[in-house]
This record gives structure tokens, sequence and C-alpha cells, in this order.
């Protein structure tokens, strides 16, 4: 290769090199120095749990899950029903399953219990462009995500960027614009429905009324389970252990309506699942399917009613754990 090539191709690694140097300058910008949009958003709500999990120096219980657990689980009722702290960890789904049990790790420590409502997922997925908006200028929680998901980030951040730049010229030029979008995201899905510690505290008195549509109907089915979804709840059950913290399985609520599988398919499913990881399974599946009355604006969304049902179950189903001598200190 003569001189001349070698002297391109270095030039253009600069280049290349320089131009992505300059673009994380940007990113780093946006993220960290530029007035917050996001703020107010559902999913920065992770901020708030994070913070929360972080400050417990106790024995707790840590429920994971994406927004079935956020719409389900009442984490005072918990604690007033375990005798021990509780924090909900997940929110968004489309942030990643994955995403808050990486995130949950360091803070697991001797005597928690780590619930996990199991239900089918990518465990690979990291939404990133979504955790992005909802990690807003906490550099910290930047740092945290892997570095596949760090490339992620800069290759899909553009959009933020630009939103950033964009959103406060739209206040000011077509304010019209901006408080009709506004007015369109329902008030549920922003931060004011939520404590200090995570847990969604807006009153949710509806119920659903509708039929069930296609695309919310439920099936439980071996064969959306993979055997790496499997091995890293196994894996995940293992590092627990080590940390001298105990990992249970339980089933996410569900309108009853919605469910396809038959009493016999649900038992089947239950042994298969049972056979498959090492985590106790530690409710029965029949218990998460509610009715109506119970469920929100999702067939896996409870309404407040629902919400305190499950979570006076959950923590039934702990509390018998823990009689039953697998537990030594939940209920106490």
């Amino acid at each position: 290769m003569s001189k001349g090539i070698l002297r391109l191709a270095f030039r253009a690694a600069g280049i290349g090199l320089a131009a992505v140097i300059v673009y994380s300058c940007i990113f780093l910008a946006a993220f960290c120095l530029m007035p917050p949009l996001y703020k107010d958003s559902y999913q920065s709500v992770v901020v708030r749990q994070y913070d929360s999990l972080r400050e417990i120096h106790e024995p707790k219980v840590i429920v994971l899950g994406t927004s079935y657990v956020t719409f389900s689980v009442d984490a005072d009722l918990m604690e007033q029903k375990l005798g021990m702290p509780c924090q909900v960890f997940g929110c968004h789904l489309g942030m990643g399953t994955r995403y808050f049990f990486d995130l949950s790790k360091e803070w697991i420590g001797e005597g928690d219990i780590v619930v996990y409502p199991i239900w089918e997922t990518d465990i690979n997925y990291y939404g990133t462009e979504l955790i992005l908006t909802g990690i807003e200028g906490r550099m910290d929680l930047l740092l945290s995500l892997p570095a596949g998901a760090v490339k992620g980030a800069l290759a899909g951040s553009r959009d933020i960027i630009t939103k950033k730049l964009y959103e406060p010229l739209r206040g000011m030029l077509f304010p019209a614009e901006k408080k009709r979008a506004d007015s369109e995201i329902d008030p549920i899905y922003a931060i004011d429905s939520f404590d200090q510690k995570g847990t969604m505290k807006a009153l949710r008195q509806e119920s659903w009324t509708d039929d069930v549509p296609e695309d919310q109907k439920k099936r439980y089915d071996s064969a959306a389970y993979s055997q790496e979804y499997i091995a890293f709840l196994n894996e995940f059950d293992a590092y627990c252990r080590d940390r001298g913290a105990v990992f249970c399985l339980t089933y996410p609520t569900i309108l009853d309506e919605a469910v396809e599988n038959s009493e016999e398919e649900l038992a089947a499913f239950d042994s298969w699942l049972k056979e498959q990881v090492t985590a106790p399974v530690i409710t029965d599946i029949k218990d998460t399917l509610l009715p109506r009355e119970e469920i929100y604006n999702s067939v896996m969304h409870c309404n407040t009613l629902g919400a305190e049902h499950y979570s006076s179950m959950l923590a039934e189903d702990l509390a018998s754990f823990f009689r039953a001598g697998k537990i030594s200190h939940c209920g106490q």
C-alpha cells in the first residue's frame, strides 16, 4: 500500500474520530446542560425509584417489572403488611425489562427479597432512547448503561437533541400547538402520578368496561419464554443468593376475560415454569387473574382497587413463604 493511500486512510480515520468526539460533546451538552425537557414524563419516575432504592439501608422488598408493576403494586400497603420497606422498581415497557434488573443489582443486599412478576419479554432489549428521556440530566445513570447501550444512545440521540432544541422554540413561536399537544397527554402518565419513592399514587377509579380487543388478549405459552430468558433469571437468582438475598417469582395481574388459557393450560404452564427456574414461584397463577372491576386502562394495569387487592395478595404470599420457613425475616 502506498504512503499516499495510508495518509488518506489515517486522515479519514482522524476525521471520523473527530466527528464522533464532536457529536458526543453535543450529545452530553444536550443531555446534561440544556433545560430538562422530559422531567415531568412518566418514564422519569425511574430516577425517583432509583434514588429511593439506594437510600434504603436495611432488608427490603424490591418488586421488579415494567408498567404492569407500576400500576399494580402499592408499596406502602405492602410495607404495612410485611413490616419491612418495599420499593417498586420499573415503569415503561419500552425501556426494557433488562434495564430494571441491571440497574437494581448494585443495591441488592443481605436480607433483601426481590420479586419479579414474570411475563414474556426480550430479555436483551434495551430501549435506549426512552431510557435517555427518563434519566435526562443524570450522568451517573448514563454511565451505568452497558457499553452496547451507550453506543445505541449515541446512535439514537439525534431525535432527542432535535427535540430539546426545537421544543423551547415551539413553545415561543407556536404556543397554541404546544398547549394542544400537552393537553393530549393522559395525566396518569406523568411524574405527578407518583410519590417521592416512585410509587403510583394517582387515584384510578375507572374500571374496564369494553370488550377485550384482539391485540390485548393474552396467553401463557412456554414457547414465548426462551431458554436465554430462563437462563438469565436463574443467573439473577444465583446473584441474589450470593448477596444474601432471596429472589422470588410471581405472576402479573391480567384481566381474567383477556386470558385465553383454560385452567388445565394454566396449571401446565405453572408446572413447566417451576421445572425451569431455580427461584421459587410463590403465587397461584389463577389468583392474579382479576375481574374487570379491578382493571384500569390496559388488561395488565390495575386501578386503585385492583392494586390494593394484588398488593395485599402478594404480601400474603410472601408472608406464607416466610411461615413455610423459606424466608427467615419477612412478615415478622
